[in-house]
C-alpha cells in the first residue's frame, strides 16, 4: 500500500500540543488545543491556532500590519523585514538558523574531479558582495558545511574569499578545455539565481563560459540524484532533518551517500573514514573533533562553495508572547504563545 499517504495528505498522526481540525494546503490549517497533552495546559494559552496560505509577500506583510493576523514567516526579502521593523506594533524576532547555503559542485565529472578548478571557482564567488549587499547582512557567514551553531563546526576554518587573481593562478593548473559550466538554480527561490547571476559574474571575469538553469525543486531534486543529469554546479540550502553534524558534512560528502544525500558525488577516503568513525563513536567529543576535520578537509578541497548560515526574522505582533524558535526546521512552537 502506500503506508498511509494519501490519508495522512490530508490528516494528522502525531501527538502534539494542539490537533488538526481542518486542512486544505490551498488556504492552510486550523488546530484546536489538545486537552489531554501530557504535559498539561494553563490558562493563558491559545484555545486554537490557524495558518493560512498567502502566496503574494505584500500580502502577507499587509495583513500582518491590518491585523488581520499576528504572525508570518521568517524568510522574507530585507526591505519588508525593515518595513515590519519601522511599525511600533510589531516584534520582529532575530535568531540563527542550522540552515547553511552553498553550492554542489559535480566533483565526479571532468573537469570537475579537478581540485584547482574547485578551487578557482570558490575564488570567483563575491562572497561579502551577496551577503552585505544582496542579502543586506541578514546572514552569517559560514565557509564549512557544518551550522555555525552546532558542535562539529571548526571554528578557526578560513574557508574562502573573493579573489580574482587567486582563481586565476588555480585556473592556470587546470588541464585541458574546460566546457561551458552548467549553474544550476531553484525556479522562484530568488536568493539561489542571485547567486548563479554573482557567479557567473566572477566566471566571466576569469574566462570561463557558464550558463544557468533555473528549474522547480521538484525536477532539480531527481537531476540530483542522477550522475549523468546533475547539474555542474547547483546553489540551494541544507536544513536540519536532526541535530547532529551527520546531518551536513556526514551525509553530504559520505562515500555511501553518493547519488543519495551526496549529491556531489564527492568520495574521500581520507573523509570517508572520519566521518564513519564519527558515526558510531559514542563520544561526542571525539565525535566533534572528527567532524571538524572532515569539515575542514572538505573545504580545503573545495568539495562546495559554502556561503552562509541562516538567520530568521519571525515577525510578531507585539502582543504575541512565548514564541520559541527551534533552529531545527526553524520551527516555533505554539504550545507556549499567549496574547497580551
Amino acid at each position: 500500500g502506500d503506508w498511509g499517504g494519501t490519508w495522512l495528505s490530508k490528516n494528522e498522526a502525531g501527538s502534539g500540543s494542539f490537533e488538526l481540525t481542518r486542512y486544505d494546503p490551498a488556504i492552510g490549517f486550523q488546530a484546536k488545543r489538545y486537552a489531554n497533552h501530557f504535559m498539561g495546559w494553563g490558562d493563558k494559552y491559545l484555545d486554537e491556532i490557524e495558518f493560512r496560505t498567502v502566496k503574494e509577500i505584500n500580502s502577507r506583510v499587509l495583513g500582518l500590519l491590518n491585523g488581520d493576523f499576528h504572525g508570518t514567516d521568517g524568510y522574507l526579502p530585507q526591505d519588508q523585514v525593515k518595513r515590519l521593523k519601522a511599525d511600533s506594533n510589531m516584534n520582529v524576532l532575530e535568531e540563527e538558523s542550522m540552515r547553511i547555503f552553498y553550492s554542489i559542485i559535480h566533483n565526479g565529472r571532468k573537469p570537475f574531479d579537478d581540485v584547482n578548478l574547485r578551487k578557482a571557482l570558490s575564488y570567483a564567488f563575491d562572497y561579502d558582495a551577496f551577503i552585505n549587499n544582496i542579502l543586506s547582512g541578514s546572514v552569517a557567514r559560514n565557509p564549512v558545511p557544518v551550522p555555525n551553531n552546532i558542535w562539529g563546526n571548526p571554528k578557526d576554518a578560513k574557508g574562502y574569499t573573493y579573489d580574482l587573481e587567486k582563481a586565476k593562478e588555480y585556473l592556470a593548473k587546470v588541464k585541458g578545455p574546460i566546457p561551458e559550466i552548467t549553474i544550476g538554480a531553484l525556479a522562484g527561490y530568488g536568493q539561489t539565481e542571485q547567486a548563479a547571476a554573482l557567479l557567473q559574474n566572477g566566471l566571466s571575469k576569469i574566462g570561463l563560459k557558464s550558463k544557468i538553469v533555473a528549474e522547480p525543486w521538484s525536477v532539480a531534486s531527481k537531476k540530483m540524484r542522477d550522475e549523468q543529469q546533475m547539474y555542474d554546479m547547483l546553489w540551494l540550502w541544507r536544513s536540519t532533518y536532526y541535530a547532529d553534524p551527520n546531518n551536513w558534512v556526514g551525509e553530504m560528502y559520505a562515500c555511501d551517500q553518493v547519488g543519495a544525500r551526496n549529491n556531489s558525488w564527492y568520495c574521500k577516503p581520507e573523509v570517508d573514514k572520519l566521518l564513519m568513525e564519527a558515526r558510531v563513536e559514542p563520544d561526542q567529543a571525539k565525535r566533534a573533533a572528527n567532524y571538524e576535520k572532515a569539515a575542514k578537509m572538505v573545504t580545503d578541497d573545495a568539495g562546495g562553495i559554502f556561503v552562509y548560515n541562516t538567520k530568521w526574522f519571525g515577525p510578531y505582533n507585539k502582543k504575541v508572547k512565548g514564541v520559541r524558535f527551534s533552529p531545527i526546521g526553524n520551527a516555533q512552537e505554539m504550545r507556549w504563545v499567549h496574547m497580551e
